[in-house]
């Protein structure tokens, strides 16, 4: 047996361990978003995910290899977690989904080769540019002008992920009017000549990236004005490797995982402050597990403001939770307590523990499912009847940026710190 095969050999009893227990029940396709967004395609559901799993391990039981085809019930996960709250057997979908792409990436057990291209080009970038789209550069421009402490041991990363939005936003409408087969062609052309995406700085929505820029440096002054001292990375800050991770490429992100670590180390940080749910879930959650020295101290910058900075108002607002802080790890609720320290916050029924994905992760692999997924958790959000939705998320914020009541937390604090209501007055 070589040592591929035995790497396929874990892989498949890591899915027999989590597709074993379920009963069938039907439980997780009442809180999966991706279910009745596809049209109640069933494989694009939590339960038709774990029934393709099974099918998947009496396939190689009996052929060796998997015929069946895969690639668009995992991919279109959204990894959101929402089934495992639900299932009476403990079984998580999103496990599943995470497994089978990995099946997938590895290349050893399908019959043919059900990599997406996009997914593909996504992690040829980052592995060789450190950034997805290859604009790692561009991503510091929101920072020009502002100054940091060059030798704090506090680290403010953020990972170019409200960043990326702007460029996600211009590709997603891409992938929407010109199509599926032309988006896949795209990447591959890209990923054969990746030098090309320099011009990638070109697909991108302007106003976007302004408004992004802006909730970055509001995050800045936040932070100083709590008298936080931090340094950054500027043009040197990498993606973190979600969509690595994410996408199933495990020898890829094990990696990355090591020279991120390795950065760390070199530049002496000791506290990493994220700005964003998919980046805080990462190092606080998963990182560590791919590194043995990864031994620094994760936090969200919400930690670090107090709520006696911020003057209670009389605003009634929708809080949306992000999925990664919610459903992960042991759950993270800050945003929202500090919102309620400041205002009447109302939540859509779809909320905590059961809380609707906003669709976001499906973005570039599958526009339209994600577009109908933000929909239907917009309007969700929007039968609260408040004046303003709130998120902590820039994909989040992306997704469900439908008219001008979406805003995100860090514009909402900044203009309710107490000095800036007092200048008011």
């Amino acid at each position: 047996m070589t040592e591929k095969s035995e790497y396929s050999l874990k892989l498949l009893e890591k899915l027999e361990d989590e597709v074993n227990s379920c009963i069938n029940c039907g439980f997780c396709e009442s809180v999966c978003p991706t279910l009745p967004s596809s049209g109640f395609i069933s494989s694009i559901g939590a339960r038709g995910r774990v029934d393709v799993g099974k099918e998947m391990i009496r396939e190689i039981k009996g052929k060796g290899v998997i015929e069946l085809k895969v690639d668009e019930s995992f991919y279109s996960c959204l990894d959101c977690y929402a089934c495992l709250q639900v299932c009476p057997a403990g079984v998580n979908a999103g496990k599943v989904s995470e497994i089978g792409k990995e099946i997938i990436t590895s290349g050893e057990l399908t019959i043919e080769d059900q990599k997406n291209p996009i997914a593909n080009m996504i992690v040829e970038l980052t592995m060789k540019y450190r950034n997805p789209l290859g604009i790692r550069e561009v991503c510091a421009g929101w920072s020009a002008g502002l100054q940091f402490e060059s030798e704090s041991t506090n680290l403010l990363y953020t990972g170019n992920m409200y960043q990326m939005m702007a460029y996600n936003e211009t590709l997603g409408k891409i992938e929407k009017s010109m199509g599926d087969a032309f988006s896949k062609n795209m990447a591959r052309y890209l990923t054969k000549h990746s030098g090309l995406s320099k011009y990638m700085k070109y697909f991108r929505n302007k106003k976007t990236e302004r408004e992004m820029n802006s909730y970055l440096k509001n995050i800045y002054s936040l932070l100083k004005d709590s008298g936080i001292k931090f340094t950054y990375l500027h043009e040197e800050e990498p993606y973190p490797g979600t969509f690595i991770h994410d996408l199933g490429y495990e020898k890829e992100f094990s990696e990355y995982a090591k020279y991120l670590c390795d950065l760390f180390h070199e530049r002496k940080v000791k506290t990493i402050i994220t700005v964003d749910p998919h980046t805080y879930d990462l190092l606080k959650n998963t990182l560590p597990s791919y590194v043995t020295d990864f031994d620094f101290k994760v936090i969200y910058y919400l930690d670090l403001l107090e709520e006696n900075d911020f003057q209670r108002t009389s605003d009634n607002i929708t809080y949306h939770e992000p999925c990664h802080l919610v459903l992960r790890g042991e759950g993270y609720n800050r945003p929202k307590k500090l919102l309620e320290s400041i205002a009447k916050v109302s939540m859509p029924y779809r909320s905590g523990k059961k809380v609707f994905c906003c669709g976001g992760p499906d973005e570039l692999l599958y526009g339209k499912l994600s577009s109908n997924i933000s929909e239907e958790r917009f309007r969700q959000l929007k039968e609260t009847g408040t004046e303003k939705i709130i998120t902590a998320c820039p994909i989040c914020l992306s997704n469900l940026n439908k008219d001008d009541s979406v805003e995100d937390i860090s514009s909402y604090l900044i203009n309710r710190r107490k000095d800036n209501l007092k200048e008011v007055q």
